[in-house]
């Protein structure tokens, strides 16, 4: 019994030292822990590289681009009105011409005939008028007469002098000159109504015969010759082009949303060769065309003109708005968030976002309500606009 006792005690005493020996190596692991924690470097958020530019004051002038040709004030493309062959051409390229001056010659002379046979129908006609002129002169003459005779043998009849058959002789011979002088007189309108036909049909071939020279409509320079002697003319078939270059102009086309603003009087500006020269909106067309844009057109001046060749492109600045005075900011600076428009503004290297208000944008510059100038703006960012947030702590680059 005591044998058991004192195993009892033996147990007790190894685990009371076991445990105070787990007590000591822990507690001496805990004392080691807490020194590396307290000689470790302290945690701390490191800023965010961000771009930054500074909002300014300063005028905007709000503009849209268009692209526009150089053109000649008019052109025309010459053709024939009848189909004939052509017999001589009397302009090359580049030649100048004055208005109303000969371009080419047609084959005329079917119509040329055609005159001819006319005026001798015409003279046919007026001689016939003219023998007929002389018969009716000669018919008034009988007419006069029997009908003084009818007169005097009604009288002599009246009175017994002669028979009533004297008279009625006189009469008939009366009736007689009169129905002769009446047809000369239909046969002398039906003549000259002839004359008239005749005139009225040289008139419409001598018309026809004008289209068998080609005019200039206007003075200009020939830019083109597409036709050569013996070539058939034909209605609807180009055979020279014609440029008035007296004035020159911009033709641009406007998209329907630009409407309201881009108008007859506005001014614009291009620049050409390094030199810049402004012009006025001159001309604005009534429809849109099949693209929905509405062309426009802007006369150059004389140096303008000189300076920039036919044919060519340039772009043509034309002011929309003009914002005075306004806070001015990179367009870059401006981040869209659910249908708003924020700048990120740093004060004390911390972030703030600022809802604002687009006044107008123009090479890559913004006129803006809700900043003010001198203020820091976030043009771009390390770490993109995503991961960007109020209350962040950033550092300028």
């Amino acid at each position: 019994m005591k044998k058991i006792k004192r195993n009892v005690v033996i147990r007790i005493i190894v685990a009371l030292v076991a445990v105070a020996v787990l007590i000591v190596v822990g507690r001496k692991l805990v004392m080691n822990k807490r020194a590396a924690l307290a000689a470790a470097p302290e945690f701390k958020l490191n800023a965010k590289p961000v771009e930054t530019a500074l909002a300014v004051k300063g005028s905007l002038e709000e503009e849209h681009e268009y692209l526009a040709e150089i053109e000649p004030f008019q052109t025309a493309d010459i053709s024939a009105r009848v189909m004939a062959t052509v017999v001589k051409v009397l302009r090359q390229e580049g030649d100048v011409v004055k208005a109303g001056e000969d371009l080419a010659l047609l084959d005329d002379r079917l119509v040329r005939d055609g005159i001819a046979v006319v005026e001798a129908q015409i003279a046919q006609a007026q001689a016939e008028d003219a023998a007929n002129t002389a018969t009716l002169e000669s018919l008034r003459k009988t007419s006069a007469y029997w009908l003084n005779e009818k007169t005097r043998d009604d009288k002599l009849a009246d009175s017994g002098t002669i028979t009533r058959a004297q008279a009625q002789a006189s009469a008939e011979k009366y009736n007689e000159a009169m129905g002769k002088q009446r047809n000369a007189d239909k046969r002398s309108l039906v003549i000259k109504q002839q004359i008239q036909m005749y005139e009225r049909k040289i008139d419409e071939l001598k018309t026809n015969l004008a289209y068998y020279t080609l005019l200039s409509p206007f003075d200009g320079i020939v830019s083109a010759k597409l036709v050569a002697e013996g070539d058939l003319a034909a209605p609807g078939k180009p055979l020279f082009m014609l440029e008035d270059r007296s004035t020159v102009k911009l033709a641009f086309d406007v998209p329907q949303g630009d409407l309201p603003v881009v108008k007859a009087g506005v001014e614009a500006v291009f620049e050409y060769g390094g030199k810049s020269f402004r012009t006025t909106i001159s001309r604005i067309y009534p429809k849109l065309n099949r693209a929905r844009m509405l062309r426009a057109e802007a006369l150059l001046t004389k140096d303008a003109a000189a300076a920039v060749p036919l044919g060519a492109y340039v772009t043509l600045a034309v002011q929309f708005t003009l914002h005075k005075d306004a806070v001015l900011i990179p367009t870059s600076a401006i981040v869209e968030v659910r249908g708003q428009r924020l700048v990120y503004t740093i004060s004390d290297g911390i972030l703030r976002g600022c809802e604002i208000k687009l006044l107008g944008a123009a090479c890559e510059t913004a006129a803006v309500e809700g900043v003010e100038a001198g203020d820091e703006v976030v043009v771009s960012s390390f770490l993109g606009w995503a991961r960007l947030a109020d209350g962040m702590k950033v550092e300028s680059k």
